[in-house]
């Protein structure tokens, strides 16, 4: 019930919280999960990238905090999943020798 309630809340994730025993028992575990595949083992860059965001909107809102999320390797991700916080993403760019900043999106038009 606990582990049903807790995946419930979040729109990627979901967490595995006990494994059964041979013997009938159980241990306790925290496990994540996208789609059944396990976080650390056949998730694919932008599989874990969009389930770790997952995880922090869902804190964000439970906490009624938000804060800048940096997003390394950010270009093996065609689409980000939503999220209400300021996204910093760095990308790889072969061209580009120095650090270029470039503000996405109509807000930031007054700044560049």
């Amino acid at each position: 019930m606990l582990e049903d309630r807790i995946n419930s809340k979040f729109e990627h994730a979901s967490f595995k919280l006990r494994e059964d025993l041979l013997n009938g028992g159980f241990t306790e575990i925290c496990q994540t999960l996208y789609k059944g595949v396990p976080y650390e083992h056949g998730l694919n860059n932008a599989a874990r990238i969009n389930v770790g965001l997952d995880i922090i909107r869902t804190l964000s809102r439970h906490y009624g905090l938000s804060a800048p999320i940096f997003i390394d390797n950010s270009e093996a991700v065609t689409q980000l999943m939503d999220v209400d916080a300021q996204l910093i993403a760095l990308v790889v760019s072969e061209p580009d020798k120095q650090l270029r900043v470039e503000p996405v999106g109509e807000q930031h038009k007054e700044a560049i």
